[in-house]
């Protein structure tokens, strides 16, 4: 510093044009020497940037060539961070490659590539069921083939390794879907409703009678093993699935995402329609002053909710929602409590509009909620009118009847209309129905998704 000091100094021509602006050399030195200060505290050398330059290269060139593997890699190197999991598994979907769910056919430890390019989930990754015992699942695959039944499962793999709770969890987690005639919830039922001992229970037992006799030598009059032995099977418990939600919820728990499907995936519409784009409970959870004296929108599920009374006596609630990005936490006291306590309730799918604003006698940001409904009565709520733009050429009677049909089983209170256009001449023109009014159902929409040469717009 002193030398650099002296230098400046030294140098007539920068005195000179500091007295020109009015001011001091020696406050103009300091200025200088204090910001290469802060810069030398975070700066690479050459050698330094050189480095991280060729692996900047290195990863851009294998993402590029080698998608899927490169993907993989990243995922398995977050394997507990369920955040960047997140945003990495949205990065594959923008990518055009599929997050398959763990699978005893399948999957690995970590996360791989499969041969459609599409990344499987690791076994390792679920909760409850660890390395040892993915390792043993793989080398019972590698020695005996593919697992065809859930029976041929239990009776090749290392029962002492893989035990009962890792059954369960894989199960839960979906590790066993591709097994014909299975449901993750007949794992966990009985024959019937007095039979209180699991599947899961009785194919540990039937899988340790089998492997004993193996083991023992104790083969049948035939010579087989495994099936032509005298142990009878275990009975698939024939039982309904679980909810969606309910599925959903437990899958969630063992490998921390929605990844069959999300909860939200039945409103799909109302939250493309009616809800905020380009803005999710992330983007204000992470960055709320930016969005501030902003008006938005969100549809997502109450995953908790508490009521609670405060110390001075009044009582308040909280709700945190969930949508396809993140949560956030609202909380409720005085009106705001009378007008919402009634939606924090777990489970609950719920529209919030609100605004970024700040927070009662504080300096701090919140969205703070001003109206909340219930997403299920949203498309009543705010479907005046379906569009559907229907090229010219595509038109004929059997489109006219499907449409005409369509309407009459889905009679309601919105408009329809018609955009026909001819791209050939860049001509269109605007319809209307005088005589039918529609419900915007699932099945109307379904039709439509199913016809991607007719789209359709909501107003």
């Amino acid at each position: 510093k002193v030398k650099f000091v002296e230098g400046c100094k030294a140098n007539f021509k920068f005195v000179d044009e500091c007295k020109m602006v009015g001011k001091k050399p020696e406050v103009v030195i300091e200025k200088i020497w204090k910001d290469w200060e802060a810069f030398a505290s975070y700066a690479f050398n050459k050698s330094h940037s050189v480095c991280y330059a060729y692996i900047a290269y290195q990863t851009g060139f294998l993402k590029a060539h080698y998608p899927a593997e490169f993907m993989a890699a990243n995922l398995s190197r977050n394997l507990s961070n369920i955040t960047d999991i997140t945003k990495l598994m949205t990065e594959c979907t923008r990518m055009g490659m599929n997050v398959l769910g763990p699978d005893v056919n399948e999957s690995f430890i970590k996360f791989t590539s499969n041969k459609n390019d599409d990344i499987r989930f690791g076994m390792a990754a679920i909760k409850g069921v660890g390395s040892g015992a993915a390792k043993d699942i793989i080398k019972a695959r590698d020695e005996n083939g593919k697992f065809k039944t859930v029976y041929d499962f239990v009776e090749n793999v290392n029962l002492q390794t893989v035990n009962k709770k890792n059954m369960e969890a894989l199960a839960m987690a979906g590790a066993f879907d591709s097994l014909e005639g299975l449901r993750r919830a007949s794992f966990f039922a009985g024959e019937n409703e007095n039979d209180k001992t699991s599947f899961i229970e009785k194919l540990i037992r039937y899988g340790n009678k089998i492997q004993n006799e193996n083991n023992s030598m104790q083969q049948s009059l035939f010579g087989d093993t495994g099936a032509g032995s005298g142990v009878q099977k275990p009975a698939i418990p024939d039982v309904e699935e679980w909810p969606q939600i309910v599925l959903l919820e437990k899958e969630k728990n063992l490998i921390g995402i929605y990844l069959t499907a999300h909860p939200l995936d039945d409103y799909k519409v109302e939250i493309e329609n009616f809800c905020s784009r380009d803005v999710g409970l992330r983007d204000i959870k992470n960055d709320i002053e930016k969005y501030k004296s902003r008006d938005f929108t969100f549809g997502g599920m109450v995953v908790a909710a508490r009521e609670a009374t405060s110390k001075n006596g009044k009582p308040f609630a909280t709700l945190t929602l969930s949508d396809y990005t993140d949560t956030y936490e609202f909380f409720f006291f005085g009106q705001d409590y009378v007008n919402f306590h009634n939606y924090c309730k777990t489970g609950l799918f719920i529209l919030v509009k609100g605004t970024v604003k700040t927070r009662f006698n504080s300096d701090y940001y919140e969205f703070k909620a001003t109206q909340i409904e219930l997403l299920s009565e949203a498309r009543k709520n705010y479907v005046k009118s379906v569009t559907l733009n229907i090229p010219l050429d595509k038109i004929n009677t059997l489109i006219v009847n499907e449409i005409e049909k369509l309407a009459e089983n889905n009679k309601g209170n919105a408009l329809l209309k018609f955009n026909v256009y001819d791209p050939e001449n860049n001509m269109f023109i605007n319809l209307f129905s005088r005589s039918k009014r529609i419900n915007l159902s699932d099945d109307f929409i379904q039709y439509f998704e199913s016809r991607p040469e007719i789209g359709y717009r909501i107003n």
